[in-house]
């Protein structure tokens, strides 16, 4: 008898358990993460303005919010390619380095949703923190000398770093969950 309420007693537990996963990731509501986002209005628009956001759990917001960042990313490479365009001396060189890193950030962004959908979730972390280490490094090829960094840039990439810090907090709170069920 006590053999088969064991079983019982596992079977209990693996479904609650289960349960608990699933529940986890699905009562994350948007209005929670961008709240602990640097910027909660647009986190807000951003998941609003995305049919998906409605119905994904934990793991589909943060797919969405890579989907923005890389979105944003690609933007802000093409305004360096425009730029680039009537640059002069160091600028030139300015702009060229952030095309750089700006193509890396979003190939990063890209990547890093393969990596979410493997179930990396500490790789997904990772993945976005990189993608920002590369927007960061254009706007600190411009803080030691002249020529100031355009602004339009400079609201670009505020724009980028704001939307991926969206991306790496969601997929934070995923690598602490841990593995989906």
């Amino acid at each position: 008898m006590a053999f088969s309420f064991n079983k019982v007693l596992l079977l209990t537990f693996l479904v609650i358990q289960g349960m608990y996963n699933a529940h986890a990731r699905s009562k994350y509501p948007i209005s929670l993460i961008c709240s602990k986002s640097p910027n909660p209005s647009l986190c807000l628009q951003a998941y609003n303005s995305d049919p998906r956001s409605s119905n994904a759990d934990l793991v589909g917001l943060c797919q969405i919010a890579i989907d923005f960042s890389e979105k944003s990313a690609r933007q802000t490479l093409d305004l360096v390619n425009q730029l680039q365009h009537n640059a002069k001396g160091a600028m030139v060189t300015r702009l060229q380095s952030c095309a750089f890193h700006y193509l890396n950030c979003a190939n990063l962004f890209n990547q890093t949703g393969k990596i979410l959908q493997s179930g990396d979730f500490q790789k997904t972390v990772d993945g976005g923190n990189g993608a920002l280490a590369e927007s960061a490094n254009c706007d600190a090829s411009f803080i030691s000398s002249r020529p100031k960094e355009p602004d339009q840039l400079r609201q670009h990439s505020v724009l980028v770093q704001q939307l991926g810090a969206v991306a790496v907090l969601t997929a934070t709170w995923l690598a602490h969950l841990g593995p989906v069920a």
